[in-house]
């Protein structure tokens, strides 16, 4: 059956504009029929592939089995998994730095698997699909977390998402917290 191989750079993760993804297309025999370089939410997100795939190589990509299933993107995961490390016990630690416009601002670190560390912006955090695609570029691992993933209303996915953040982010350390105790986590 054709088949996709992966594979990451961490070098070419740390690169402006980069494409630390090498997809290659296999065939039934095993033989490479192309490749296509991409970033973290072109893998990712199932519409994005598909139009990086055409972008890149002029060629239309159609995987019935996905675009069939009742939740695309779920099921392009899902064929995605295997391919991927998985990205487990991950602990996110704010860290701030000093912009020259907007003051003191935190990003949020994030680490785990004895993996590359991944950064990531606090609107990224935020969001569960971008949080994803931010860290499989930055790692190369892929996150999921079942019991987000399997809500496909918005706003309880948002808060199911916002439940498993409470546990994996760590407070700012002392010196740059607002205050000792904080009731809105």
């Amino acid at each position: 059956m054709a088949t996709l191989r992966l594979r990451w750079s961490e070098h070419e993760a740390r690169k402006p504009y980069a494409r630390p993804f090498m997809v290659s297309f296999v065939d039934d025999s095993g033989s490479d029929l192309g490749s296509v370089a991409l970033n973290g939410s072109d893998l990712l997100y199932w519409s994005q592939f598909g139009a990086a795939v055409a972008a890149l190589s002029g060629e239309l990509f159609v995987f019935d089995s996905v675009d069939s299933a009742a939740d695309p993107q779920r099921a392009w995961l899902e064929r995605l998994a295997p391919l991927l490390p998985a990205a487990d016990a991950i602990s996110v630690t704010p860290r701030s730095t000093f912009d020259h416009e907007r003051g003191r601002v935190f990003g949020f670190a994030v680490a785990g698997d004895g993996a590359a560390e991944a950064v990531v912006d606090a609107p990224t955090l935020l969001e569960y699909q971008e949080f994803q695609a931010a860290l499989v570029h930055q790692t190369g691992r892929l996150l999921r977390v079942p019991s987000v993933e399997a809500i496909d209303d918005g706003a309880p996915r948002r808060r199911a998402w916002l439940q498993w953040l409470r546990r994996v982010v760590v407070r700012p350390a002392s010196d740059e917290a607002m205050t000792a105790t904080w009731p809105w986590r």
